[in-house]
């Protein structure tokens, strides 16, 4: 899927930042388009795996995949072609009325996620997906090879619909996670928290360096990304509490409908853990 700062090309440098492969449990508790996962699957760098997003939505289409490929392969020949731009809001519509289940909402969810603007997910307060037509010359879905190569890589994967702080807690010695937040704000008129109805503030970015915090000292790897910012070193991830910072990134940035703003920005990918507990 398209996915608005997705880490198909960090995928490689988050990977180097555990440093070795996932002999426990691998959790990602914001999972997104999934990309860091299965890449790493795929470098057989994960065997176990826990899968999670708070929007179960997006667990559904991930369940699909995994157990129902062909039939979701069946809805989205079924879906709007060289009219894609006319049926748009009508398939929006029933996307935000239909079941979320199933192959035909995993169909409708991928097809809107193509034809939607720049790929972003976005759901009001009420739990429904608003984002625009995209203005693409033609829609591109990928091919029925590229979704079986990844329903193979998600065999035996646990898919969960939950918190992140309830993923967390899950987390223990041997095990290793990645956390991908929605990020800081690099303003005040930048935040972007509509991914899910519920939104994601500043109480949520705190928690969730507490919550790493504990995993690592319970013998865990935590690797989390967001954007380089100092209340993001000092605050949220200090190196006095053990958060070690890998890599600095820059990353262009393609949710501005003004192509001139999509500027490049720079990012950390934060680690921390093992960690043991100091004796008095």
């Amino acid at each position: 899927m398209k996915w608005a700062g997705g880490k198909a090309r960090l995928a490689p440098q988050i990977c180097a930042a555990f440093g070795e492969s996932c002999e426990g449990t691998y959790y990602e508790p914001f999972l997104g388009s999934s990309a860091v996962f299965l890449y790493r699957k795929s470098m057989g760098m994960v065997s176990r795996a826990v899968l999670a997003d708070a929007n179960a939505k997006l667990i559904e289409v991930h369940r699909v995949i995994r157990d129902d490929v062909q039939g979701l392969m069946d809805k989205l020949d079924e879906m709007p072609g060289d009219d894609w731009r006319e049926k748009y809001y009508e398939v929006r519509e029933q996307f935000n009325e239909g079941p979320p289940s199933g192959a035909l909402h995993a169909a409708r969810f991928i097809w809107l996620n193509r034809a939607g603007f720049n790929g972003l997910y976005r759901e009001n307060k009420k739990g429904s997906y608003n984002v625009p037509v995209g203005s693409y010359a033609k829609l591109s879905i990928p091919k029925p090879d590229h979704f079986k190569k990844v329903a193979e890589l998600l065999k035996g994967v646990e898919l969960v619909a939950a918190k992140f702080e309830e993923v967390m807690s899950e987390v223990s010695d041997g095990d290793q996670a990645y956390c991908d937040p929605p990020y800081v704000p690099l303003s005040e008129t930048a935040s972007f928290t509509g991914y899910y109805r519920d939104g994601f503030g500043w109480d949520q970015q705190r928690m969730l360096g507490t919550v790493a915090r504990k995993a690592a000292f319970k013998g865990a790897k935590v690797v989390i990304s967001n954007h380089d910012l100092p209340v993001v070193r000092n605050e949220l991830y200090p190196r006095a509490e053990g958060f070690r910072y890998v890599a600095k990134p820059r990353v262009a940035r393609a949710i501005s409908r003004n192509a001139l703003k999509r500027k490049a920005v720079t990012e950390v990918i934060a680690a921390i853990g093992p960690l043991q507990a100091k004796v008095a």
